[in-house]
C-alpha cells in the first residue's frame, strides 16, 4: 500500500536496485525530507525488502558528516548506487561536484568520499550511475540538461572523451533533473523528471541503443501532479524483481515543496515495441485492489482535486504552458507561496511515540480519491472519523471518478474543534455497491456562503 515506508519517513528521489549477489532483495536508495519542513538532511539511509510489504530500514547508509571530510554538507538530493566487482559504489552531490563513497556493502555505510573531477558546476546534481554488462560504467548528472560520461574502471574518474553534455535537454526532452538508466533487452532507458505537462511532475523516458544515445523521448511513466497542492517534481526509478517490473516514485505531502514526500510504488507494463503504458497513482499500490470493508487512513489517498478557490487557476495552468526556461520552478515556487493557503493536504503528528498522519484544510469542494477499493458482494453502510469547527459539512461518497455516481451523503458536525483530539464517528447509509471501484470522497458545506476550512478526515470505511 502507498506510501511504502513508515510515516515518519519522507523518502523521496527514490532509486531501487535487485544487486546479483542478492536476486531476492529489493535495495531503495533516496534522500531524506524533513518531515513537514522545507529540506532535505545530510545523511541518506538504505532500505531492503524481500516481498515489497515490509521493509528493513539500514543506517546510516551515507552520513555526509563522516563520509565526506572536503565539504560541509547541510543537504544531500538524490543520489544512486552501483556495484562492481564486489564493492558497493555511492555517488551523490557535495562541494558543487559529483562524489563517490564506498562499502563493501550494499546497505553501506559508505565512507571515504572522494571527488570526481569534471562533474562541477553548473549543471550539477541529482548524480545516476549505470553498470553495463560489459562491466562499462557511465555516470550521468545535471538539470536543464543531462551529462554523460563513462567511467574509468576504478568508478572514480571520467573517462576522456566521452563526455556529452546534451544528453537529454529541456526543449527536446522536457528533461527537468532526476536521470536514472535501466536497461530492458537491448534497450536502453532513461528515466527522468519531465517538464512537457507544465510542471515538473512527470516520470518520463526515454530510449536509446547505447548507454551515451542518441535518445528518443517515448513517454509518461507517472504523473504525481494530483498527489498536494505544492507538487512540483517528481524522481524515481523502474526496477525488475521477481520477474516482474515496477516503477519507483514520490508524491509531496503537507502541502510543502521538498517536505515530505513520500515514496510509491506501482507495477507497470512493456508492450510489444518496448514502451511503458502510463499508470495512474493508487493507493493499492503493488497490492490487489484494498478490502472497502477494512478501516482505510484517510492520509491513504492517492490523489486529490480542490475546489474552484483552491488550487490552481486556470491561467496558472496557461502560464505553464508557455516556452519553458531554465529557471520557471523559481517563478512557480513564488506563485505558489502567494496563494492561499487553504485545500485538502495531509498533517503529520505524534501521539504517544507514535507517528500518524490525517488528511485536514478540506474545503468547499475538495475531493480525496483512492484507487482501488474492494466492495465485495455488497455494502450498504459508511463510516468515517472527522473533526470540525464551526461548520456543517456534507461528505459526498463518489465512486469511479470524483464526478462519478454520489452513492451517499455523510454529514459532518460541529466537533468542537478540528484535528486530532476531537475525532468522532459519522455514519450515513449508501446505496449498495459492489466489486471494485475508485472511491472519492468530495466535501461540501451545508452553508452555501461559507468559504473556509470545513473539516479534518482520519479514517473511514464500509459496511
Amino acid at each position: 500500500m502507498n506510501p511504502i515506508l513508515p510515516l515518519h519517513y519522507s523518502a523521496p528521489d527514490g532509486e531501487p536496485h535487485v544487486w546479483k549477489s542478492d536476486p531476492d532483495t529489493l535495495y531503495l536508495y533516496a534522500s531524506n525530507d524533513r518531515t513537514a519542513s522545507f529540506g532535505m538532511d545530510p545523511w541518506q539511509h538504505v532500505w531492503s525488502t524481500k516481498d515489497l510489504l515490509c521493509w528493513q530500514e539500514h543506517k546510516p547508509g551515507l552520513d555526509a558528516a563522516q563520509a565526506v571530510d572536503f565539504a560541509r554538507v547541510e543537504q544531500l538530493p538524490a543520489s544512486d548506487c552501483a556495484e562492481k566487482n564486489g564493492t558497493y559504489y555511492y555517488y551523490f552531490t557535495a562541494g558543487g561536484k559529483q562524489c563517490v563513497a564506498f562499502s563493501d556493502h550494499p546497505e553501506g555505510p559508505f565512507l571515504n568520499a572522494r571527488p570526481i573531477e569534471g562533474t562541477d558546476f553548473p549543471s550539477c546534481g541529482d548524480p545516476a550511475v549505470f553498470v553495463d554488462e560489459d562491466g562499462c560504467a557511465y555516470l550521468y548528472w545535471g538539470q536543464f540538461s543531462l551529462r554523460g560520461c563513462r567511467l574509468k574502471e576504478n568508478m572514480c574518474e571520467l573517462e576522456a572523451g566521452t563526455l556529452n553534455t546534451m544528453l537529454l535537454t529541456e526543449d527536446e526532452h522536457g528533461f527537468h533533473e532526476g536521470a536514472s538508466m535501466r536497461k530492458r533487452g537491448n534497450l536502453y532507458y532513461l528515466i527522468y523528471c519531465d517538464t512537457d505537462r507544465g510542471r515538473a511532475t512527470c516520470l518520463s523516458y526515454a530510449v536509446g541503443r547505447s548507454p551515451l544515445g542518441p535518445f528518443e523521448k517515448r513517454g509518461v511513466i507517472i504523473d504525481n501532479q494530483d498527489g498536494d497542492l505544492a507538487a512540483w517534481n517528481n524522481h524515481g526509478s523502474i526496477v525488475c524483481f521477481h520477474d516482474r517490473w515496477y516503477v519507483v516514485y514520490h508524491r509531496a505531502c503537507f502541502g510543502v515543496e521538498m517536505g515530505g514526500r513520500k515514496a510509491c510504488m506501482e507495477p507497470i507494463f512493456f508492450d510489444e515495441h518496448g514502451d511503458i503504458r502510463e499508470v495512474k497513482m493508487t493507493t493499492q499500490g503493488i497490492q490487489p485492489p484494498l478490502s472497502a470493508t477494512k478501516r482505510m487512513d484517510a492520509f491513504r489517498a492517492c490523489c486529490f482535486r480542490w475546489g474552484e478557490k483552491n488550487g490552481r487557476s486556470a491561467e496558472d495552468n496557461f502560464f505553464w504552458r508557455t516556452p519553458v526556461t531554465g529557471w520557471r520552478k523559481t517563478v512557480y515556487e513564488n506563485t505558489l507561496r502567494s496563494a492561499k493557503d487553504m485545500g485538502v493536504r495531509a498533517a503529520h503528528y505524534v501521539e504517544n511515540g507514535i507517528h500518524k498522519e490525517y488528511l485536514t484544510k478540506f474545503s468547499a469542494g475538495d475531493c480525496a480519491i483512492y484507487r482501488y477499493l474492494d466492495f465485495g458482494e455488497e455494502v450498504t453502510e459508511f463510516q468515517c472519523s472527522a473533526s470540525s469547527w464551526l461548520a456543517r459539512t456534507r461528505l459526498e461518497i463518489h465512486i469511479d471518478g470524483a464526478d462519478g455516481p454520489c452513492i451517499g451523503t455523510c454529514r459532518i458536525t460541529d466537533t468542537n474543534g478540528f484535528g486530532p483530539w476531537n475525532w468522532t464517528t459519522f455514519c450515513c447509509a449508501v446505496e449498495p455497491v459492489r466489486g471494485i471501484h475508485e472511491v472519492c470522497l468530495r466535501t461540501v458545506p451545508d452553508d452555501d456562503y461559507f468559504g473556509g476550512w470545513l473539516c479534518d478526515l482520519n479514517w473511514f470505511r464500509f459496511r
